[in-house]
């Protein structure tokens, strides 16, 4: 009695094998976009925006897609500053045989206060690289 006892409880200490082997009914992986794509950065950047901010910027406007963000924008933030904010399509997409383009309005919340930024994002096809222009700064 007392060795199935001590079988049963250890058996919770057991592990667990999981087939790594495909199965011809599953489906195929799906590429989720949780990996930023590769963001360049034009520089000079306004004083108040740092690169590593208009990198995330950029690189959360590509994860979501610029030729798709919507309307009131979206959330995006910096775990390496702390800074945080939004991105805002101002236009619409323009495209040409390599690239589509689009002004965005990004909000920065940081230690240095909240400002508003222009600037243009535009996205290799090819490549899948955003490249990131900050025009402007204005304090909020």
């Amino acid at each position: 009695m007392l060795a199935a006892l001590l079988s049963v409880s250890l058996a919770g200490c057991g592990s667990i094998t999981i087939p790594f082997g495909g199965h011809a009914d599953e489906s195929p992986a799906i590429t989720t976009g949780s990996i930023g794509p590769a963001v360049v950065v034009q520089e000079p950047l306004p004083e108040a925006l740092s690169y590593s901010d208009a990198a995330r910027i950029g690189q959360t406007a590509g994860i979501a897609g610029i030729d798709t963000m919507p309307k009131d924008g979206i959330d995006w933030i910096n775990e390496v500053t702390g800074s945080a904010g939004k991105v805002r399509p101002l236009s619409q997409t323009s495209q040409n045989a390599s690239r589509t383009c689009r002004d965005i309005e990004a909000t920065v919340t940081s230690v240095g206060g909240v400002h508003r930024f222009g600037g243009t994002l535009c996205k290799d096809q090819a490549s899948g690289v955003v490249q990131m222009e900050a025009l402007a700064t204005e304090p909020s």
